[in-house]
């Protein structure tokens, strides 16, 4: 053979041989590629999910943490498209347990089990009724009461003393028949959870009662008086002529007791009955049946937590002003 054809053989195999290196270079490395992409452990998969709150509306975040994930499959449990991000967001509609299933690489598979609640009742002001009532009301005396909600069209009334409807109208009255404090409460078109509320205080029915007259107390003598002496008695006729030329403010038995109540809240003082009194707060009353002194009784209820069961005033016709009280009540126990 010369020595041209040999050179031209020398060449013609080198070259074979650089293509064959290569190509056992490609195919090894795809094959080592495709196992490392498909043959990472499919236990290193880690779902992260995060939301404000796991309910119906709301935006929930699920992410892969996955170091070695290539392509994702998300499935949400609930018929909806899947994603196929690393990161994905969604919001379910409806209530209920579903199992969200991840596919990484499409090879390895995790599903996480989520609970769905039901989306969170958020309170409209405007649609509570408001309910335009008294604070108090005596036994007997007709309550009259009307909604102004627009676009009503159904009335539930109840005044406390049933557990049925006591009116289906717009407008209606109510006379009690029990003391106590009662609570109204008014459903406008089937909407229980936009109730409306008020108390409402209820007194009994106000009965004449005899008036008491004030003690009459015996000055204190010196040691050693032997001699007898007769009590000075208040002059009630001069003191009825005093009083007509004077004209004091009226105040009613609830308001009278509302103003109780503050001096026991001590949010007033007996300093504000002064008018009611003609000036002399310190006049004789009669606290459950015992004698003392207006001014000694708002000491003794001042910051203390009461209950006045009956309160009667006697007043001076001409003035207003109020001669005597006679008051029940009672301590409340915390």
């Amino acid at each position: 053979m010369s020595k041209s054809k040999n050179e031209n053989l020398t060449k013609y195999l080198d070259k074979n041989v650089v293509y064959l290196f290569l190509v056992v270079f490609f195919i090894s490395g795809s094959a080592l590629a495709y196992r490392y992409y498909t043959d990472f452990p499919c236990d290193q998969i880690n779902i992260d999910i995060k939301a404000n709150d796991y309910r119906v509306g709301e935006l929930i975040k699920f992410t892969d943490i996955t170091e070695q994930g290539q392509s994702w499959e998300w499935d949400f449990g609930d018929s909806t498209d899947v994603s196929v991000t690393s990161q994905a967001f969604h919001i379910y509609k409806e209530p209920g347990e579903y199992n969200v299933r991840l596919l990484v690489n499409n090879s390895c598979e995790k599903t996480e089990t989520i609970i769905i609640k039901e989306k969170k009742f958020v309170l409209d002001p405007t649609k509570i009724p408001n309910l335009i009532i008294p604070d108090s009301i005596t036994v007997g005396q007709e309550l009259k009461v009307i909604d102004n909600t627009k676009n009503a069209y159904s009335w539930e009334w109840r005044f406390g003393e049933t557990a049925n409807a006591n009116a289906t109208t717009r407008s209606a009255t109510y006379v009690y028949e029990e003391s106590g404090l009662k609570t109204i409460t008014l459903v406008v078109n089937g909407d229980i959870q936009h109730i409306g509320k008020k108390r409402i205080r209820v007194y009994e029915k106000e009965t004449p009662t005899a008036q008491i007259d004030a003690p009459i107390i015996e000055p204190e003598r010196p040691i050693g008086w032997d001699i007898p002496y007769e009590p000075v008695l208040a002059d009630d006729k001069n003191e009825e002529e005093q009083l007509e030329n004077i004209e004091v403010p009226y105040i009613s038995e609830p308001d009278l007791e509302k103003r109780l109540y503050k001096v026991s809240e001590s949010k007033i003082t007996e300093k504000e009955f002064s008018n009611y009194f003609c000036g002399d707060v310190n006049k004789p009353i009669v606290v459950n049946g015992r004698n003392t002194t207006f001014l000694v009784f708002c000491q003794k209820i001042r910051g203390k937590r009461i209950n006045i069961k009956r309160l009667t005033i006697f007043r001076n016709d001409g003035s207003n002003c109020i001669k005597n009280l006679n008051i029940e009540y009672s301590r409340k126990i915390l």
